[in-house]
């Protein structure tokens, strides 16, 4: 990243280059502004490839061996390295007899807010696998600083968060991909490559022989396999959804659903996903929906009302299952009862019935009985399921949570009910 943020800031890339032998063009293109932007998910992070640039000019990087830089050695001081931005950010400063770029170190912490409004020649982004809204930073704040300028946006990171957002972004310039967007170029690094250049080839081999066989290829080699520490098998994750699965499967006549319910107001989504369950051993996703940003209460109950009577028409059964932990849940819990039936799920402080509701969504997916579309919104169920972890603060599990409250209900009630009980004193008589 270094070497890049480099090269850019010394050809400004993007700016056409001056005509030779013409001085007042040569002006024209030394006065352009250029600002790169090397961002990482904390400041510590971004701040490292200013630690190898400041090597590099100074002559004394590793992977230099000893021999020093050329530019430094022909030149002298060809960028100021020890400033900061506003007092804040480090900096780093071309001399205008080299065209004067700049290089900015930011964080994408709360979201990348305080890059929002600035124009951007180009954006590299460290170890953007670990950043949790990696796709809304990139849509909202990243891309649009481009707009003015055309400039390119480089992604790098190793794929120890596994399959979801950063793998999603990989493979749109994944050159194996017949659907890759041409505007998209990925490949993978292998550390492999940097022995010789810093890395010694016995402490390497040492190193390696010491790490888990099977994280290799991801950690060493640049292969998304697995997240370190998501809940879900990526496996058992990309087996439940079907390609050749219809979405918004309508009511069928004496079939059984049940429609689980993730309610946000301020700035949580809300989510709802309708199962069938008439057959356990092939429990089906027939509908999702939600809704993002600020909502009102009356908007959310009539999507989870629209559902319920959708699913209640034709012969067919729908029970709603509601998440009311909290106050929050509980004023949600008012305004649905118009909707029935209605069965509320509460958390209640413990962990324990969280994770009953998870390990039964695990559970289904590892067996192979659940099955879901692809398509969008299924597509972002996808990738909260792939991304989820226990600890999952500040992750979206909007989507999550009302799929695992749908297959607890599928989980816990008969497919096929008695038909016109005859209750006694002592319960159902038949």
């Amino acid at each position: 990243m270094a070497v890049v943020c480099i090269h850019h800031a010394l050809y400004k890339m993007g700016i056409q280059q001056p005509k030779h032998d013409d001085p007042s063009d040569a002006r024209r293109w030394s006065n352009a502004p250029y600002d790169w932007y090397h961002v990482g998910i904390q400041q510590e992070t971004a701040e490292l490839v200013h630690r190898e640039i400041s090597a590099m000019l100074a002559g004394n990087h590793a992977a230099q061996k000893g021999k020093g830089c050329p530019l430094s050695k022909e030149l002298g001081d060809i960028a100021t390295l020890d400033k900061k931005y506003r007092g804040e950010y480090l900096w780093i400063k071309f001399h205008p007899l080299m065209g004067g770029a700049s290089i900015h170190f930011r964080t994408t912490q709360e979201k990348a807010k305080s890059l929002l409004g600035k124009d951007m020649n180009g954006i590299s982004f460290d170890e953007a696998a670990f950043e949790p809204h990696l796709v809304e930073i990139y849509q909202e704040v990243l891309n649009l600083r481009r707009l003015s300028t055309g400039g390119p946006l480089h992604f790098i990171g190793t794929p120890t968060e596994g399959i979801g957002d950063y793998s999603d972004l990989w493979e749109m310039g994944n050159p194996d991909n017949p659907n890759r967007d041409s505007q998209f170029i990925s490949f993978r690094l292998s550390t492999r490559d940097n022995v010789g250049y810093g890395l010694d080839a016995t402490n390497f081999e040492a190193i390696v022989r010491q790490q888990a066989e099977y994280l290799i290829p991801q950690n060493v080699d640049g292969f998304f396999i697995e997240a370190r520490d998501s809940y879900f098998a990526s496996q058992s994750v990309e087996g439940t959804f079907d390609p050749d699965a219809s979405g918004d499967v309508p009511p069928q006549k004496g079939h059984r659903y049940v429609q689980g319910c993730d309610p946000g107001i301020s700035s949580d989504a809300t989510w709802t996903v309708v199962l069938d369950y008439t057959d356990r051993n092939r429990i089906v996703g027939v509908r999702a929906r939600r809704r993002s940003g600020k909502q009102t209460i009356p908007a959310v109950v009539n999507m989870v009302r629209e559902n319920s009577l959708l699913y209640q028409q034709d012969g067919a059964f729908c029970t709603t299952i509601v998440d009311e932990t909290g106050l929050g849940g509980r004023l949600f819990r008012q305004e649905f009862n118009v909707i029935k039936p209605l069965r509320g799920y509460d958390f209640g402080g413990t962990k324990s019935k969280k994770l009953a509701l998870l390990s039964t969504l695990k559970s289904m997916m590892d067996h192979g009985t659940l099955v879901i579309p692809r398509g969008q919104p299924w597509d972002d169920l996808r990738r909260q399921l792939l991304s989820y972890k226990l600890m999952d603060k500040k992750l979206e599990t909007d989507a999550v949570m009302a799929l695992a409250l749908a297959v607890w209900y599928a989980a816990r009630n008969p497919e096929k009910p008695v038909q016109d009980p005859v209750f006694t004193y002592y319960g159902a008589s038949d």
